[in-house]
């Protein structure tokens, strides 16, 4: 009878080892370095945000940027475990003001511009993304919806 309660005892001891193990590995995954993704995945979602991103610029943004910097693509794990992701960056106004905006990727699309897009920004992890520069893609996307 011992040795059965003694066998048993252990096993709930690693039993409870192994689910703080794993719950450990969750938390330093949302904590470890930037996320990677596939090429394929990574792609549509920067054609996506950029896509909105642009044509929020175009229709609404005065006055209107005439340059980018800084633009990246970023993420925040919500507590369901979805992803929402980011383009984060400063546009450049023709008075040369540097503006911060973020295009968050909610159920819907949010452009926030200012110090509100800081908050989405300052707390989100980074997404390498080095195929082309951000800031020339927005950039080209909007001058091309302006010749359209």
């Amino acid at each position: 009878m011992l040795s059965f309660l003694t066998v048993f005892v252990l096993s709930c001891s690693t039993k409870n080892n192994q689910e703080i193990t794993k719950q450990s590995n969750i938390v330093s995954a949302d904590t470890s370095g930037p996320m990677i993704l596939s090429s394929e995945k990574l792609d549509s979602i920067v054609d996506v945000v950029v896509n909105v991103s642009a044509n929020d610029f175009y229709k609404n943004q005065q006055p209107p940027p005439t340059d980018f910097m800084n633009v990246n693509l970023k993420y925040i794990k919500k507590d369901n475990g979805e992803e929402l992701y980011i383009l984060c960056g400063q546009f450049i106004t023709s008075d040369k003001q540097e503006i911060p905006f973020a295009t968050v990727k909610n159920s819907d699309y949010e452009q926030w511009v200012g110090s509100s897009a800081l908050t989405y920004c300052q707390n989100s992890k980074e997404i390498l993304y080095s195929k082309t520069n951000l800031s020339t893609v927005l950039k080209n996307k909007i001058e091309s919806l302006r010749k359209k």
